[in-house]
């Protein structure tokens, strides 16, 4: 484990949770706002001919596609937004100035994104792309309105789809109780109550634990698990099996950390196996330095 200083200013800051889906849900999704593009389109074409006017097919094929396209890009940066939004840690008016903000900033994304698309794509195809004789503020009306609904939607999205897939790791048969084990030496399966079910976690692919209420999440690659309980009657339950306190409402498990940086307050990062970095107090310090027992 190395230690060294940070820049300047540079404070420690807990790990936020990230949002990671396998590569057949992001086909999906491509093929979800396609279906969606194919419906609008479709009707705008329908309603247009019914009044008479002739627009081009390729017009609504390139509108649709544009807005998809930036949609879909810009995905990833509304989960790694929202995943900075937890309640839990920075509160509910926060959340709610913070998708706010995030609503504007996709919105001018992809206005922005889908107008310069369609200015660069209508000459290719023998066309021009008129930016039509409304006011500047109907058109963002007209266009922020489905926007914050394809926010939304992405927003508790992304919450849902990470709640269903969040799993423990390992899943295994309840232990036979050969023996009560000791304090030093820890369960060799953890308990975890899902509702009626019960689980057994290997502790050896916990990475952290952090208090959320009155629950931990107990942290995992890729996964985490809530469980109600304390912090501290966690920390007693892992005792030898290289968890220490970092924080007063975060453990680490000493088998995964790869690295410590400090700050001029003090305090420190712990880089993990995985790359994540999560915050520590200075008064738990030596406590991370200090050799295993």
């Amino acid at each position: 484990m190395t230690n060294g200083g940070t820049r300047a200013g540079m404070a420690a800051t807990p790990e936020i949770r990230a949002f990671r889906f396998p590569a057949w849900m992001w086909i999906a999704y491509a093929g979800i706002l396609l279906a969606f593009a194919a419906v609008i389109g479709s009707s705008y074409w329908i309603e247009a001919g019914r009044v008479g006017l002739q627009i081009p097919l390729w017009h609504i094929v390139v509108n649709e596609l544009t807005s998809i396209v930036i949609v879909f890009a810009v995905t990833p940066l509304v989960f790694a937004w929202t995943s900075r939004l937890d309640p839990r840690r920075i509160g509910w008016p926060r959340v709610l100035l913070g998708h706010a903000a995030g609503l504007a900033a996709f919105g001018m994304a992809h206005i922005g994104g889908m107008t310069l698309l369609r200015l660069a794509l209508y000459p290719l195809l023998g066309g021009s792309y008129d930016l039509g004789d409304d006011p500047l503020v109907t058109g963002l009306i007209y266009e922020g309105r489905k926007d914050a609904l394809a926010y939304a939607a992405m927003a508790i999205g992304a919450w849902l789809l990470a709640a269903a897939l969040r799993r423990p790791a390992t899943i295994v048969e309840q232990p036979a109780q050969t023996g009560t084990p000791s304090p030093q030496s820890g369960p060799r399966r953890l308990e975890i109550r899902d509702g009626a079910r019960r689980v057994w976690l290997d502790p050896a692919e916990i990475l952290w634990v952090e208090a959320a209420g009155n629950y931990v999440e107990l942290h995992l690659a890729g996964r985490s698990w809530l469980q109600r309980q304390t912090l501290s009657m966690l920390e007693e339950q892992l005792a030898g099996l290289g968890f220490v306190r970092i924080h007063r409402s975060r453990l680490v498990n000493r088998h995964r950390v790869r690295g410590m940086t400090s700050n001029d307050s003090g305090d420190f990062t712990v880089t993990l196996d995985d790359g994540r970095q999560i915050a520590g107090g200075r008064r738990w310090r030596d406590a991370l330095r200090a050799p295993e027992m």
